[in-house]
């Protein structure tokens, strides 16, 4: 999320110093992919609905290119907040810049399509996906411009007919109930389910936390990495999320694999320290430690709505405890912690 307090960063063009510890991790990597949610305005406007990620295409391309970025998924909730004009802009920026994308577009035919690459003699093949319950402004549709949204089913015959054309298949998932550290049942079920049908990798995203990491059979699944970059947001000119050191923690997840097998994994917990990345933060190594213990443990509907009521609903709430949130929640805000309450009990997607 390259927008709010990182529009500072963009102004004085300091995104090289932001992630210099970052850029240093990632020095001997062959290929860097991360989730881009941050789009910008060029024409159309914006979408209604608030809080929008909306950046500048300056931002984008100096950030990705301090890091090295190879790839990007785009299948997410807010790839379209600028609407079709915002992410032509973008994907024009990849573009120019020669990074591959791959998760969304102008059909259907074109968000599903999948992204393969070859580094050092591997053949990898990348899909991404947005859950329809994270409520993302556009789906793409056969005549439709969107993201592409994850239907199970679909997803899983996608990885198999993949599989037979690429070394490794990775799944790139926006999925999740925000801020809850464990996955629900069914991410679980998904998950090793995309495994089972022939990916190497899961990679989970949108929770705003860092969700468990864990070693499925042959392949590796990270839930939930957290968000690399994040900022407090404002909702009609008045502070309405403020982020926490539990929002600001996410993990960088360092694969190593060859054309047989995933030989080994390691997680770099990173923090978001106002507009500067930090790895090997103290506690956000905490954070993702505890939240492999928690996936470690047996993921069933009622342990899951359990944590899901703390986290999702007390948590979030005390955390709007703050006068400057105070002052701009609105009716419909309450309105949303009940319905919040509500999926908690059933089991049902974030309002």
């Amino acid at each position: 999320m390259l927008a709010g307090e990182w529009d500072e960063v963009g102004a004085r063009r300091g995104e090289g110093e932001a992630f210099a510890a970052l850029r240093r991790v990632l020095a001997e990597d062959d290929l860097v992919f991360l989730n881009l949610e941050t789009t910008v305005e060029a024409g159309d406007g914006h979408i209604p609905k608030e809080p929008r990620v909306i950046g500048s295409i300056g931002i984008i391309e100096r950030s990705l290119a301090a890091l090295d970025v190879g790839l990007v998924n785009l299948a997410n909730n807010h790839a379209f907040d600028g609407y079709l004009a915002g992410f032509e802009a973008v994907r024009a920026a990849l573009d120019g810049a020669g990074v591959p994308w791959f998760g969304a577009g102008r059909d259907a035919k074109e968000a599903g399509r999948p992204c393969v690459l070859e580094r050092d003699g591997v053949r990898l093949g990348w899909l991404g996906y947005v859950a329809p319950d994270t409520r993302p402004s556009h789906v793409a549709g056969p005549a439709a411009f969107g993201a592409n949204p994850l239907v199970a089913a679909r997803a899983f015959a996608d990885v198999e007919r993949l599989r037979r054309t690429v070394d490794h298949v990775v799944v790139s998932l926006h999925w999740g109930v925000e801020f809850c550290h464990l996955p629900s049942p069914e991410q679980v079920t998904i998950a090793r389910g995309l495994v089972d049908r022939g990916a190497s990798l899961v990679i989970g995203h949108h929770a705003h936390v860092v969700q468990g990491v864990e070693r499925y059979r042959d392949g590796v699944i990270a839930y939930g990495l957290g968000n690399i970059t994040t900022t407090d947001f404002a909702i009609g000119g008045r502070l309405a999320i403020r982020q926490t050191p539990r929002t600001r923690s996410s993990l960088l997840l360092r694969v190593t694999l060859d054309r047989t097998a995933v030989r080994d994994f390691t997680l770099v917990p990173l923090r978001a320290d106002g507009p500067r990345v930090v790895t090997d933060d103290a506690y956000a190594g905490r954070l993702v430690a505890r939240a492999s213990r928690l996936l470690g443990g047996k993921t069933s509907p009622a342990r899951w709505k359990a944590r899901r009521f703390y986290e999702d609903v007390v948590l979030r709430t005390l955390w709007k405890l703050d006068p400057r949130v105070i002052r701009s929640l609105r009716p419909r805000h309450v309105a949303r912690v009940f319905q919040n309450l509500g999926g908690s009990l059933t089991g049902r997607g974030p309002a």
